[in-house]
């Protein structure tokens, strides 16, 4: 059983590796891309929000029907509507059909969120669902490396499609044969000894659960602060490359090499995060949530830091030795939210539901992703426009839009003092529908 379990998630976490590497494969190229079609910042960063918008708001019909199906099947379905797009993405000859294939990459790819969110919740007990969703965050952040690593070593842009959307056409059948999909909620502990007692857990999901959604206090926090938090994300990952090449004068290859660096301190810290957030809520009831605020501010000033650190053209040995320190001693800090803002939101939403309210954070917190590439090129336009020279105007944009991190990480103090009360919410109902089903027997 155990063996089974580990073997599911590792392979789970393989094919979230994949998707990931997909969302990345187009940045670091994004210059050649813009010469090959003929277009504009701003139509270039149009290909990956569309792509981004599109996987976010398929996301709560992927949620709902995680609720309601089997999410293995769901996955093994996503998987092939997101990857032959991926794949034919490799032989486009204009840049609407780029467009477009992206936007259909985007629907298949949404259902990786709801869907392994989800399972997190059911296959860990909730003293250890952090390092559940630091495994899948870290997933992610190993799959955007890939991806990196990928469009930055091989010269042509388009055989990467190839190389990252093949390897899931086998793993997600495989998945499907090993995975023994676990009984919804069954990570909670008053219905884990339900289930041992033989009392099934019949509630489902309903309209009025998605209401209730965005009447807990807790989910509307998390809601805003993703919206505003994910700007930057959108921002910094798609352009760093193309700010390092134009403003530093680095190759695609030295610049990738920086963006791999700075993608292996984000793995890190997608992994300590899940981890150090289980820690500080077994100190302090809460302690996820301050965790959380303080590594998002303390983020912010490093990144900005590291924008304005004059990286040479062709750094030397002590160049990379102080940007690989630097990165995964601080930059990590940016990624502590990921597994915690998903561990707060399986505890504060029923088993029933976590499908759809996952859904729907992933469109909200798309929001700011989803327009960051657009609006990190309409900046560089801006200030280039108003008489900053080009070097002067990538910078800036990537500066501005950092800035973001700071209201963000100051919605967690009202997070801090909101969401154990409505974690009690939640324990108080499954005890309470827990009697009602064993008296029912």
């Amino acid at each position: 059983m155990y063996l089974r379990k580990s073997l599911s998630v590792i392979l789970l976490v393989l094919i979230a590796v994949f998707f990931m590497a997909d969302q990345n494969l187009l940045p670091p190229n994004y210059q050649y891309i813009m010469r090959e079609f003929g277009i504009s910042e701003v139509q270039m960063g149009l290909v990956s929000s569309i792509f981004v918008a599109t996987s976010a708001v398929i996301t709560i019909l992927w949620g709902f029907l995680a609720d309601i199906a089997s999410r293995k099947k769901l996955l093994l379905i996503g998987v092939y509507l997101g990857e032959i797009p991926c794949f034919l993405t490799a032989f486009v000859t204009s840049y609407w059909q780029l467009l477009f294939l992206r936007l259909l990459t985007g629907i298949g790819i949404g259902s990786i969120i709801p869907i392994a969110y989800t399972l997190i919740a059911d296959m860990y007990e909730e003293a250890r669902r952090g390092r559940g969703y630091g495994y899948i965050e870290t997933s992610f952040g190993a799959g955007t490396l890939v991806g990196m690593i990928l469009a930055g070593i091989i010269s042509n842009w388009r055989p990467p499609f190839i190389y990252v959307s093949v390897p899931n056409w086998i793993l997600a059948p495989l998945f499907y044969i090993v995975f023994e999909e676990p009984k919804k909620g069954s990570g909670e502990k008053v219905l884990r000894e339900a289930y041992e007692k033989g009392v099934e857990y019949t509630y489902k999901i309903s309209l009025a659960a998605v209401k209730k959604s965005f009447e807990t206090v807790t989910n509307i926090l998390i809601f805003i602060q993703g919206i505003i938090g994910t700007i930057p994300w959108g921002v910094l990952v798609y352009w760093i490359v193309s700010f390092l090449m134009v403003a530093r004068g680095m190759s695609k290859e030295t610049a990738t090499m920086v963006l791999l660096l700075l993608g292996i301190a984000t793995v890190i810290g997608g992994l300590m995060g899940g981890f150090l957030g289980d820690f500080a809520e077994r100190k302090k009831r809460g302690g996820r949530a301050i965790l959380t605020g303080l590594a998002i501010f303390a983020g912010m000033l490093v990144t900005i830091y590291l924008l304005i650190y004059p990286l040479p053209s062709n750094p030397t040995f002590l160049d990379w030795v102080f940007l690989g320190l630097y990165s995964i001693g601080l930059i990590q800090l940016i990624s502590y939210a990921g597994p915690n803002v998903r561990a707060i939101i399986s505890q504060v939403n029923l088993p029933e539901d976590r499908g759809t309210v996952f859904g729907i954070f992933n469109i909200l917190d798309n929001v700011g992703r989803a327009i960051g590439p657009v609006f990190g090129g309409a900046l560089i336009e801006y200030f280039r426009s108003i008489g900053y020279s080009n070097p002067d105007a990538y910078l800036w944009a990537l500066i501005v839009s950092a800035l973001f991190w700071i209201p963000c990480s100051l919605i967690w103090i009202f997070i801090y003092k909101k969401y154990p009360e409505d974690r009690d919410e939640i324990i108080r109902i499954l005890e309470e529908r827990v009697k009602v089903l064993s008296k029912a027997r």
